[in-house]
C-alpha cells in the first residue's frame, strides 16, 4: 500500500478524520502517522486516537512515507509546500493548493515534475460523475447555462461540531477567504462537468456579517462557446448547512443534482418527459462496481466520494494518469479565475480572464 504521512489535520479538526476514513477505506493508502498539530501535545493525542505513529519532525515523516497530506490551515499551505519540497515525497493537498496566484506559480517551479495532487471531493459523488459522462455523450446537445450554488449560513449560525469560525477564516487577502474555501469547489465542479473554463467574468461582493470579510459572492460566467453560468458562495444565507447544487441547461436535456439528496440526479427532456436517475439504473458511469461498494437502496455519502477521489489518486500515483485527479494547472486556472472575478467588482464591469 502506498504509505501516508498527515501534515495537520488533528483529530478533531473538520477535514482529519474525512481524510483519515476516505484514504483507507479501499485499501490502497495506509496512514502511517503524522505531525498533526504544532501543538506537540495535541499533535501526539491525535496519533493516539487515530492510532498511528507520531512523528517529531518533518524530515522524519518523509523518510518514512511516501506522500504527506496537508491538511493545515490554508494560510500555511505555501509555508508547507516550500519546506516539504525539500524532501522525496509526493504531496496530496486539500484545496485550495495555496492562497493567491502568484504563490502558485511559485510552487508551479519547483513541483512541476512532482507528484502533487489537490482533492476537491464534491466530483466523487457517483451522481455527479454521471452527470459528466452524460454530457460528455453529448446528450444535453449544446449547453446553455449552467448554475452552481453553495451557499452556507455558518457565519451567523456556526456549527455545533466544531469551533468556528477559526481566526485565519476571518482574514481576506487577494483573494477573499469564501473564495479560497467555497469557491474553489463550484469553480472545480464547473469545469469538471464542461471540461472548459470561463473566458470572462463578472462578481457581486457583500459583507453581511460582523466579521468585516467578504462573506457572500455571487459570479456570472461567459464561455468562448457562448454558454453562461453562474456561482453563488455564502457563509450568511441562513436555513443552509451547506446546499451544494448543480444545475446545468442544454438545448435538449436539462439536469440537478443536490447534494443534500446526492444519490439522485433528476433529468428533463425537451418532450416534456421528466426522470429521476439513481445507482439502481442503468447507467454510464455510476454503475460501475467502484461505486457501489453497498446495493443500491443503501445511501452513500460524503466520506465514499472522498473515498473514490483518493482511488482515483492512486490510480495516478501508480500509473501517472487519472481524467478524475486535479493538479498544479487547475489550481492556477482557478486562482486565476477568482483574482479576475474580484478585479470585475471593484471595476463593476465584465472583464477577461486569460
Amino acid at each position: 500500500m502506498i504509505k501516508l504521512g498527515f501534515l495537520g489535520g488533528g483529530y478533531g479538526s473538520i477535514a482529519g478524520p474525512v481524510h483519515f476514513i476516505a484514504a483507507q477505506m479501499d485499501k490502497h493508502f495506509e496512514v502511517v502517522g503524522g505531525i498533526f498539530s504544532h501543538d506537540t501535545a495535541y499533535s501526539k493525542e491525535s496519533a493516539k486516537n487515530f492510532q498511528v505513529k507520531h512523528f517529531h519532525s518533518l524530515e522524519e515523516m518523509c523518510n518514512k512515507v511516501d506522500i504527506v497530506v496537508v491538511l493545515t490551515p490554508t494560510p500555511m499551505h505555501y509555508q508547507n509546500l516550500m519546506e516539504l519540497c525539500k524532501y522525496n515525497v509526493g504531496v496530496i493537498c486539500d484545496k485550495p493548493l495555496v492562497s493567491n496566484l502568484q504563490e502558485a506559480k511559485e510552487i508551479k517551479k519547483l513541483y512541476k515534475d512532482r507528484f502533487i495532487v489537490v482533492t476537491h471531493n464534491y466530483t466523487g459523488y457517483p451522481m455527479v460523475r454521471e452527470l459528466r459522462a452524460l454530457i460528455a455523450k453529448q446528450n444535453f446537445g449544446a449547453i446553455k447555462n449552467i448554475i452552481i450554488n453553495m451557499p452556507q449560513e455558518s457565519f451567523f449560525r456556526p456549527p455545533k461540531s466544531v469551533k468556528y469560525p477559526q481566526k485565519w477564516r476571518l482574514q481576506d487577502d487577494i483573494i477573499p477567504t469564501i473564495a479560497l474555501d467555497l469557491g474553489v469547489h463550484v469553480y472545480n465542479m464547473a469545469y469538471f462537468l464542461l471540461k472548459e473554463n470561463p473566458n470572462r467574468v463578472f462578481a457581486e461582493v457583500s459583507k453581511f456579517s460582523t466579521y468585516d470579510v467578504v462573506d457572500d459572492m455571487k459570479i456570472w460566467l461567459s464561455y468562448e462557446n457562448s454558454a453562461k453560468g453562474s456561482l453563488w458562495i455564502s457563509k450568511t444565507a441562513l436555513g443552509n448547512a451547506n446546499t451544494l447544487s448543480i444545475e446545468i441547461y442544454g438545448e435538449k436535456v436539462g439536469a440537478k443534482w443536490l447534494h443534500e439528496n446526492p444519490e439522485e440526479l433528476v433529468v428533463a427532456y425537451n418532450n416534456g418527459k421528466k426522470e429521476i436517475i439513481n445507482r439502481s439504473c442503468d447507467l454510464l458511469e455510476a454503475g460501475k462496481k467502484r461505486y457501489n461498494r453497498m446495493t443500491p437502496g443503501h445511501p452513500a455519502g460524503f466520506i465514499e466520494a472522498f473515498a473514490n477521489l483518493y482511488v482515483d489518486i492512486a490510480s495516478f500515483y501508480k500509473n501517472g494518469q487519472n481524467h478524475y485527479v486535479f493538479g498544479l494547472d487547475h489550481t492556477l486556472e482557478s486562482l486565476q479565475f477568482f483574482e479576475s472575478a474580484e478585479q470585475a467588482y471593484k471595476k463593476g464591469k465584465w472583464i477577461g480572464i486569460y
